[in-house]
């Protein structure tokens, strides 16, 4: 016997398994496709952490929370809103994949390797790199462990509010910290300018 998708909500919404078992092979192909298009895009942006199971759990996920929150009254049909559902699910997953404070370290450490070995047209502009980048690094390796903490935190795009949960901190060490590594900052940048 064939059921329609509405059908096989109120079903579902009943406790019938067999009703949800059906519904998911019917919308599985369209959840393996969306996870393996964002799949791709991870990968294509470098991003080797997760694999295509991730991504596809992700969209049974998104399957269940679409069967929870579809409501047949608002005229749409449910493979519209499960669409909607995933697409938004794998944004969403992907935006705090790519956000910096989500990223690995290791791969920071790669990224300054490249940026210190990186060939440039300039050598005088490869060597001031070079000084700036040494300078930085005398400047952190100076601080007290909680001022480079709330620095890194900083850097990788935390909130104060965050920070001050993490490291259990005031907004006014922060600040005057953030301030202090502008100030140097800006004071090695306009060395090297002038």
């Amino acid at each position: 016997m064939q059921y329609n998708d509405y059908e096989l909500l109120d079903l579902i919404l009943d406790n019938d398994e067999d009703s949800y078992n059906i519904l998911l092979d019917k919308y599985k192909p369209l959840i393996c496709k969306m996870a393996k298009k964002y799949y791709n895009c991870a990968i294509n942006n470098y991003y080797v952490e997760l694999t295509l199971n991730d991504f596809i759990n992700e969209g049974y996920l998104a399957f269940d929370k679409a069967i929870r929150n579809f409501n047949q009254d608002k005229e749409c049909l449910f493979f519209s809103y499960l669409y909607s559902c995933l697409k938004s699910s794998y944004g969403l997953m992907l935006r705090n994949l790519f956000a910096l404070k989500n990223k690995p370290l290791l791969h920071y450490q790669e990224l300054d390797f490249e940026i210190n070995d990186s060939k440039q047209v300039d050598p005088y502009n490869h060597i001031d790199n070079i000084v700036f980048n040494d300078e930085l690094k005398d400047y952190l390796l100076n601080l007290d462990f909680i001022d480079s903490a709330i620095l890194e935190l900083r850097f990788n795009n935390f909130k104060y509010r965050e920070i001050v949960d993490l490291l259990d901190v005031n907004n006014t060490r922060i600040n005057r910290v953030v301030r202090k590594a502008k100030k140097f900052i800006n004071t090695i940048d306009n060395y090297f300018i002038n």
